[in-house]
């Protein structure tokens, strides 16, 4: 069984550097809903009898990109760890530093974060449960934050991924077998 994790292409937003918790907290917003800029993926030809897509608009526009009109299945199960200011502050800090107490509060289970570090990796056993029983060689278009997650609980269910990263870049390509 051959599966190929797609992070979706580039999204085109400007994000301020400088950003209020309100600001960031609409910036995360703003960018669920932005178009995806183009994007090449090294994809293998494996003849994905299915093609899994996340409930998030990027992810099918760059699943578009790379494989024309086809059937894809939308799945929530895939969606990106979603993010939240860490704490209400009218005080403008540079938004590498509210993704970064967001992320430690998401491990830490913080219920501030719209997801905890464990509703995200059951989610991903969740998916992982749904690609052992079909059985099938598919592709996924998912995102880079969660894609680490989805690798780990992959990993733990046999599945050999080709690479890991901590940062999967836009229209990067893992492929895991089993």
């Amino acid at each position: 069984m051959i599966v190929a994790i797609v992070r979706h292409a580039k999204v085109d937003i400007e994000w301020a550097f400088w950003q209020t918790s309100a600001e960031y907290d609409k910036g995360c917003s703003d960018y669920d809903f932005a178009p995806v800029l183009p994007v090449t993926v090294d994809l293998p030809d494996a003849g994905f009898r299915r093609v899994y897509i996340s409930a998030l608009s990027r992810t099918e526009a760059t699943a578009r990109q790379v494989l024309g009109d086809r059937e894809m299945v939308k799945t929530e199960l895939i969606n990106e760890v979603p993010a939240r200011s860490a704490f209400d502050c009218g005080l403008r800090i540079p938004g590498v530093l509210w993704d970064a107490f967001g992320r430690v509060q998401w491990i830490l289970n913080v219920r501030r974060q719209p997801e905890t570090h464990a509703e995200t990796v059951r989610r991903a056993e969740k998916f992982v449960d749904l690609l052992i029983e079909r059985g099938e060689d598919c592709a996924v278009f998912t995102h880079g934050f969660f894609m680490i997650t989805l690798i780990q609980v992959m990993k733990k269910r046999g599945f050999v991924p080709d690479h890991t990263r901590l940062d999967y870049q836009n229209g990067e390509c893992v492929v895991c077998r089993r």
